[in-house]
């Protein structure tokens, strides 16, 4: 087995492929559940360990207790880690008696927000085939979150400062605008109510005023999830995305959105495992080129999803996320956007793997503490204003 422990970039991805045994009783018990545990590694990289499926079980990796210190051993060598506690409103609720932690999930940097849980690609059977039915509501409870509870659960979220940025997200639903209309409100509340930074994830809307639309609303951010970059298993793994959406109108919509939104806000997901790691190279090329920063999601097979495939290893992955950095870099995106993530390992965490023994920059350092965070969201704002008022003076519709 190589030895991942030297360097904090590779390790994560080590961990989150192999997952963790939970054997200290006192660990066990601090474990989150099915979505992992979150700990920072060196160098405060933050990552999402599986501890509880059943690959997890032949893992090499354990956490080891000494005294009020933790480390992560793989039996031969071993790292210091930091345990990241739950926020503590997960333990709380809504004024209308809905769990913080039913509406909300915190993976670091930004915190998740799903006010539907409807996904129309499961009414159709034509479900991406990883997906292990997040969306499916079948026999579920399909209770939609009302704007005011989004609202009072994003209060929670700011004032324990468990994140910096809300990531509000949609499955699949019938009309042109790719679910913007239906996130609308949502968007506007926050923005209303609070100063912080909005990411949003929908499909692609069938035509580019709806990019316009949810720029001028208020999202700072946009991700429109491609997945696979090969054509043909595109069709073949996201048969509704294929179909209802088309792999055409995804590229078409995220160059779009690079033109309207800041440097390095436009991304969509690539997922290592589900296609060639050439074929992901070339996806992150093509995305790089059109100014998208591309997020390489692990694929990993577990129960409850119709996809079975032979997860790649970590030597295989490690040349595909050093790929990612130098096109992300050699373009001129900004990494100060995707970071800190502890489902995903995101470019900037890449750099010690391919500029050894260089750290932040100046301005990723700055836009990492609370004033650089009050800084861009000040100059996403203004920036906006700017860009609807150049949009409304150029449509002649406007006049």
């Amino acid at each position: 087995m190589a030895n991942y422990l030297d360097n904090p970039a590779s390790l994560k991805i080590d961990l989150m492929l192999r997952g963790i045994r939970m054997e200290d009783p006192v660990v066990k018990a601090w474990a989150c559940g099915s979505s992992g545990v979150d700990v920072l590694l060196p160098q405060d990289t933050l990552v999402n360990i599986p501890c509880m499926e059943a690959f997890t079980g032949g893992s090499p990796y354990t956490v080891k207790r000494r005294g009020e210190k933790y480390f992560v051993t793989d039996g031969k060598g071993e790292v210091e880690i930091k345990l990241v506690p739950k926020p503590a409103f997960y333990s709380r609720k809504t004024s209308t008696g809905v769990p913080y932690s039913d509406i909300a999930t915190v993976h670091g940097s930004y915190t998740v927000i799903t006010p539907s849980p409807r996904c129309d690609f499961f009414d159709r059977s034509v479900e991406c085939r990883y997906c292990a039915g997040n969306f499916d509501i079948k026999g579920k409870n399909d209770r939609v979150y009302t704007v005011e509870e989004v609202v009072e659960t994003v209060e929670a979220v700011l004032k324990e400062r468990s994140s910096d940025i809300i990531y509000l997200s949609i499955g699949f639903s019938q009309g042109d605008d790719g679910g913007i209309e239906f996130l609308k409100p949502y968007i506007q509340a926050i923005k209303k109510s609070f100063s912080c930074l909005v990411a949003v994830e929908a499909l692609p809307p069938k035509d580019n005023h709806w990019i316009d639309e949810t720029y001028a609303l208020g999202a700072d951010s946009v991700l429109y999830n491609l997945e696979i970059f090969d054509k043909e298993l595109f069709e073949l793994i996201c048969p509704g995305r294929a179909s209802l959406v088309g792999r055409k109108r995804y590229l078409e919509a995220l160059g779009y959105a690079a033109k309207v939104f800041p440097n390095g806000t436009v991304a969509s997901h690539l997922i290592v495992g589900l296609e060639p790691p050439g074929s992901t190279c070339i996806g992150i090329d093509f995305f790089t080129d059109m100014g998208v920063v591309p997020i390489l999601p692990i694929y990993r097979p577990s129960s409850g999803r119709a996809l079975r495939i032979e997860p790649l290893t970590t030597e295989i992955i490690l040349p595909v996320y050093k790929h990612l950095y130098r096109a992300v870099k050699k373009s001129g995106i900004n990494l100060s956007w995707v970071r800190d993530i502890s489902m995903v390992t995101t470019p900037a965490e890449i750099r010690g793997l391919v500029d050894e023994g260089r750290g932040d920059s100046l301005m990723e350092s700055f836009y990492k503490s609370r004033l650089g965070l009050k800084a861009a969201w000040g100059l996403s704002t203004i920036r906006r204003k700017l860009r609807v008022v150049s949009s409304s003076d150029s449509d002649p519709s406007k006049h």
